[in-house]
């Protein structure tokens, strides 16, 4: 018993420490870039950190999630076949993303354009990273995906430190300290995993998990998809210093999303090698990591609402007065979200996409006419509240769906060439 918990908290710390490592590349970046630019270039590079994020959700959704789900449990020699087909996909889909990216930078021209051209250039680095990490999360190594993360850390910081020194401060210098960091992290993980992406599989990847992803990626379009476009369309109506404010606040709240993270990394695989536990163990599971989450999320809120103008505007310079504006409300938000991480997680792991693409297909459009509509009546500040009231009012919706899922039974195992979701047919 004590061996096992020890397992447990060391995979846990791995995670943590993992999650930590890729949390503070980017905290650090956004950092240099606010105090360098003006209150606009920030915004700026939020718009092409949030299209980063759609891409890198995107990818995760038709990749990294079906490696965990489908091949945690499998053998060394399968897991390793399966990975390089999913690098394989990643080295497609990541390609043809960046160069749109490119094209729309230079149609669009200004700093926004700018930095969507960087990124786009930068763009397949960083997501053959992150499917290295996911990897190593199948594996059951998450101290691999930590090893990478503090190799790109150890890259970009130096680089960084460099060019602010050199006056070289365009979006185009800092986004590059970011990306060149992400490629040798990418080298460095296929080595660790002794696998090299099989691009010629890529479409038999999409096609072979499309059962799985289909349900992931309309998931993530629908829910976590839409809260980033639903920022977008905060600049869309009060300026890009706007959704500056939401960035600057969210990266206040880094640390938790850490900690989220790394529980939901967690648990996924956790949970997909161990489906034949009991609907108790199963929801105990969940609930276990939704307490220790919201009590740490509580415990860091705290100290966060006490932080002096002084010490924000040292940070942030022009953003802090806008995130400090929205703090409380995108503070709460993320307390209702670590509510709903254990079940999600658990959800995940057992591989009811339909459950979880459900509650998205609720969650969406709430996203889509909310934010927007208490933008266009009050402001950013309208927004952030926004975005509390709809995770509270979807928090249910997971407890309920875990409760269920659990009681109608274990959900069958998966063929590694299935097409067809995770559930039970008494759930179609």
């Amino acid at each position: 018993m004590i061996r096992a918990s020890k397992l447990m908290a060391g995979k846990l710390g791995g995670n943590v420490f993992d999650q930590a490592l890729s949390a503070i590349s980017n905290v650090v970046l956004a950092i240099v870039v606010a105090r360098n630019l003006d209150a606009a270039g920030f915004g700026s590079f939020s718009i092409a950190f949030l299209t980063y994020g759609i891409a890198f959700a995107a990818l995760k959704s038709i990749v990294g999630q079906p490696l965990q789900i489908l091949h945690s449990a499998s053998s060394p020699a399968e897991l390793r076949e399966r990975t390089g087909e999913g690098l394989g996909a990643t080295v497609a889909v990541s390609v043809l993303v960046g160069l749109t990216c490119v094209a729309t930078g230079l149609g669009l021209g200004g700093t926004t354009g700018e930095a969507l051209f960087a990124l786009g250039l930068w763009l397949p680095a960083l997501l053959i990273q992150d499917c290295c990490r996911m990897a190593f999360f199948a594996a059951d190594r998450p101290w691999s995906a930590a090893a990478i993360d503090a190799a790109w850390a150890l890259v970009q910081f130096p680089l960084l430190a460099v060019f602010v020194a050199g006056g070289n401060t365009s979006l185009g210098w800092l986004i590059g300290a970011w990306g060149v960091g992400a490629t040798l992290s990418a080298a460095l993980g296929l080595a660790m995993l002794r696998v090299w992406p099989r691009v010629s599989r890529a479409w038999s990847w999409l096609v072979e998990k499309a059962g799985l992803s289909r349900y992931l990626l309309a998931e993530y379009v629908l829910g976590l998809g839409a809260a980033r476009l639903g920022i977008l369309l905060v600049g869309a109506i009060v300026g890009e210093a706007g959704v500056g404010s939401l960035r600057a606040a969210q990266v206040l709240l880094g640390p938790l999303g850490i900690l989220g993270t790394a529980a939901f990394q967690f648990a996924v695989p956790e949970v997909a090698r161990n489906r034949d536990a009991s609907a108790q163990r199963l929801r105990g599971f969940g609930a276990g990591v939704s307490a220790g989450l919201l009590i740490a999320h509580l415990a860091y809120i705290s100290l966060l609402l006490l932080i002096p103008d002084p010490i924000g505007f040292e940070l942030f310079g022009d953003s802090w007065a806008g995130a400090d504006s929205v703090l409380l409300a995108m503070s709460l938000a993320a307390c209702f979200s670590s509510l709903a991480n254990g079940p999600a997680g658990v959800l995940y792991g057992l591989g009811w996409a339909r459950t979880t693409f459900r509650i998205n297909l609720v969650k969406g459009p709430m996203l889509l006419i909310a934010v927007p509509v208490a933008t266009w009546l009050w402001g950013v500040t309208g927004a952030a509240w926004a975005l509390t009231v709809i995770e509270a009012l979807i928090l249910p919706f997971w407890a309920v769906s875990l409760i269920r899922a659990t009681r109608i039974g274990q959900p069958p195992t998966w063929e590694s060439n299935s097409r067809v979701p995770i559930e039970s047919t008494s759930e179609a």
